[in-house]
């Protein structure tokens, strides 16, 4: 298999995550805290992202390298929309802009 496919992978484990096995994420966010959820997604989309990118740059299956590293950055700005920025007046999840 090569690298853009891992990215491909990364993602569909994403699209699973938020949706099939979303009780899994409350489970831990109740019993946790939002961080090990908030970050394991970023680090999918991250990886993803830099799968898609060294696809590109190696020019391997380069349709499905700009696809993963395009749902990569998609998957990145979900991040920042649900964790870090603020929702009519309730603080963020993730206080890193926005401090009390």
């Amino acid at each position: 298999m090569n690298i853009p496919v891992y990215g491909l992978i990364l993602q569909v484990l994403f699209i699973l995550s938020i949706t099939v096995f979303n009780f899994i994420r409350i489970y831990v966010m109740e019993q946790f805290n939002v961080y090990p959820v908030a970050f394991f997604e970023l680090f999918l989309g991250l990886a993803s992202f830099v799968c898609g990118i060294y696809g590109i740059l190696k020019r391997v299956n380069p349709l499905i390298s700009i696809f993963v590293s395009l749902f990569g950055v998609l998957i990145c700005v979900f991040f920042v929309f649900v964790y870090l920025l603020p929702e009519a007046g309730i603080p963020p999840a993730i206080p890193w802009f926005y401090s009390e």
